[in-house]
């Protein structure tokens, strides 16, 4: 990671760490990549507006053409960076609460190299001067209609009865534009700015599930900016992306579109998951935990399909987690399969797994020695049967852990015992 930039663009509190000035300076620095023309889109929260407006102006005062998007989702802004060979700005903090807030930069669709970012931290740090003797102009594009065109392409057909969660973020209006032709009801789509990700979408399940049970048979879930989904059904069952992506890897084995019969997953995927796609003969490659690892593989040994338990899913359609185009493949598959996603997953046997976020001060607990001797002595006695993971969150003053075992019990005693340590160092200053 570098100054400004972390796992997932520059992020921070709106208005203090991530300010109208900073985006300002990300906009002129657009003048160090290539490309006359940037495509700029954001989520729902109330300072997108603000750090839209900076960045346009930025991009403006060193000869950069802008193509305004709105309020869209980061898939479909990274489809329109691709679809017309552009730089991409996405404003956004993804599922994290409204106040927060983030910058992405891609190129093409795809992530701007680690050099391309050093290039804007030296310019934002004074370390580089820019030309500003060409102004750029406002362009217009059709942003929105090429991507939904794109998704409709795909012909999915499906009768089943469809809830939608779009997490009062960047898909409110997509999904409807998408998922009206099935008859889907669509809830949480009024953004005021400040509801985003609140008690709703892929991480706040609760609201989902009570609109789907009995009443629908499937439910999907979005994130703030749209690149992740989870899925419940009738009954009230969750599906991550680890269930999802076991699903979607089956069906692709068969329609002989898994790349070397290979699916990439990160350290969090659940034991269980590799367990079944290893039943199937297909083979698992991990990764470290985060999309841009995922992608790495992907594209290093030509693999097709990869993700995160979390819903971030990379598939043969799209180089980026997509929300909306991963509910359109899954209703592909059960039109195609005619069976339910109980009937496709039943023969998963998932470890139990259990996440806690835990508040810090100092990130770096995580190194510390007493804790991560006991993290080896558990993992052994866990041996293949389970596994821990402690790692800081890297856009959040947040230390995750994380327990695996095929033993609830033995599971939950673990997770307590880790979590009572990292409290303890973080009070203990």
């Amino acid at each position: 990671m570098g100054k400004y930039f972390g796992t997932d663009g520059i992020r921070g509190k709106a208005n203090e760490k991530l300010t109208a000035s900073l985006a300002l300076k990300v906009g002129e620095a657009l003048a160090l990549i290539d490309e006359k023309d940037v495509i700029i889109a954001g989520d729902t929260r109330v300072s997108t507006d603000m750090l839209i407006s900076a960045v346009c102006a930025g991009a403006l005062s060193v000869g950069k053409n802008v193509i305004l998007a709105g309020k869209v989702s980061t898939p479909c802004l990274m489809f329109a960076s691709r679809h017309f060979h552009t730089i991409g700005i996405m404003i956004t903090a993804s599922h994290n609460p409204y106040y927060d807030n983030g910058i992405k930069v891609v190129k093409y669709g795809k992530k701007i190299l680690n050099d391309e970012q050093a290039l804007i931290e030296n310019y934002i740090d004074g370390n580089i001067t820019i030309n500003k003797s060409n102004i750029g102009e406002i362009k217009q594009a059709l942003v929105t209609e090429e991507y939904i065109k794109y998704l409709k392409s795909l012909n999915v057909k499906s009768d089943l009865k469809i809830a939608i969660d779009a997490a009062n973020g960047a898909t409110y209006k997509l999904a409807e534009d998408v998922f009206s032709r099935y008859g889907a009801y669509i809830t949480n789509n009024c953004p005021d700015g400040y509801n985003i990700n609140n008690n709703v979408g892929s991480t706040h399940l609760e609201s989902i599930i009570n609109t789907t049970k009995g009443k629908y048979d499937l439910g999907f879930a979005f994130d703030g900016d749209g690149d992740r989904i989870m899925v419940v059904d009738k009954n009230g069952y969750i599906y991550d992306g680890d269930k999802i992506l076991y699903v979607l890897a089956n069906y692709f084995a068969k329609k002989n579109k898994l790349n070397k019969k290979t699916v990439v997953l990160t350290k969090m995927c659940n034991l269980g998951i590799i367990n079944s796609l290893k039943d199937i003969n297909i083979d698992v490659d991990v990764t470290d935990v985060g999309d841009k690892y995922v992608l790495e593989s992907m594209e290093k040994n030509d693999f097709s399909l990869g993700g995160e338990n979390s819903g971030h899913i990379i598939t043969p359609y799209s180089n980026t987690g997509d929300g909306i185009l991963v509910g359109l493949l899954i209703l592909m598959v059960l039109d195609e399969e005619k069976k339910t996603l109980e009937e496709l997953t039943k023969t998963i046997e998932m470890y139990h797994d259990k996440m806690v976020n835990i508040p810090v001060n100092n990130k770096a607990i995580i190194n510390n020695d007493e804790l991560n001797n006991r993290i080896k002595e558990i993992e052994n006695d866990l041996g293949k049967y389970g596994k821990v993971i402690l790692r800081a969150s890297g856009t959040e003053n947040l230390i995750r852990v994380s327990v695996m075992a095929k033993d609830q019990e033995v599971q939950l005693k673990y997770l307590d015992e880790l979590v009572s340590m990292v409290n303890n160092l973080n009070q203990e200053g």
